[in-house]
């Protein structure tokens, strides 16, 4: 299966001979002993167990060939599927999303119409530009790869990084890779069973909120498309209560609503 190449080659001018040269690419140790598969797969289980939910403030920059956009954001996440996201301004909410048990509503308020429908990747990608399952982005934001259970796992080490790097293959050929900074999870990517990746994330930031380490900043790209989308994380609440009507929404009198089909995915 492919593998990904991180490093960054730099060039430097010589100055005696005026002639460009390549510096050699730092190189990690590895550590004495890799951890087992299953201990790696066991740390990101306790994140889980660890963070199940967020309320928060959120900076969100999107970008792909022909548009680029920086939005700011309130935000509630609960695993394993409900989401709310209310991009604001001046004058309030300009947009509500909120996603639970399979189903999506998004409110556009200036156009005072809500659309309802499945939560398809299709549809998220419609809605809220992020075309995946509403579980994988719930554990996304949350700091956490999507949980899948694998069929094959071997532990590796990247000397380039100085990142223990957990991949995790599937029945039908695809993997996903997770890259550990310690025991922190800095990195995941999927690829399909052509080896093609199809998402790239990375977790960084990390502070400690409520006596709780979580990512900050999460990183999204989709390579085959060059879209990313960027969440920068603030006034954090961990594992707050989230009642059912938080990721409900009313439907205002006078407002259109308009059902969704999922169709093909562009994604």
């Amino acid at each position: 299966m492919r593998r990904l190449i991180a490093g960054t080659v730099l060039a430097a001018f010589c100055f005696a001979a005026a002639c460009a040269t390549r510096r050699p690419t730092t190189e990690f140790r590895a550590p004495d002993a890799l951890p087992e598969a299953a201990q790696l797969d066991a740390s990101l289980e306790s994140r889980r167990d660890a963070v199940h939910s967020i309320r928060a403030l959120a900076k969100l920059r999107y970008r792909d060939p022909e548009s680029a956009n920086t939005s700011r954001e309130a935000i509630a996440v609960a695993r394993p599927d409900r989401l709310r996201v209310e991009v604001l301004s001046f004058f309030g909410a300009v947009f509500v999303l909120t996603t639970d048990r399979g189903r999506f509503t998004a409110y556009a308020t200036r156009e005072e119409t809500v659309y309802r429908g499945e939560a398809s990747p299709e549809n998220m990608w419609s809605y809220a530009r992020i075309g995946l399952p509403v579980v994988d982005l719930v554990d996304l934001i949350l700091g956490t790869p999507p949980r899948r259970k694998a069929d094959w796992a071997q532990v590796s080490w990247d000397p380039e990084r100085g990142w223990i790097e957990l991949t995790q293959e599937f029945s039908n050929g695809s993997e996903q890779v997770v890259w550990f900074l310690g025991n922190l999870p800095a990195a995941s990517e999927f690829r399909d069973p052509y080896g093609e990746v199809q998402w790239h994330a990375t977790f960084s930031g990390y502070e400690t909120h409520d006596n709780v380490l979580i990512a900050t900043r999460i990183r999204l790209e989709v390579p085959s498309r060059d879209r990313s989308v960027e969440i920068e994380l603030n006034d954090v609440d961990v594992n707050p209560t989230l009642e059912a009507s938080t990721f409900s929404l009313d439907v205002p009198d006078g407002v259109r609503v308009v059902e969704i089909e999922s169709s093909e995915s562009e994604y």
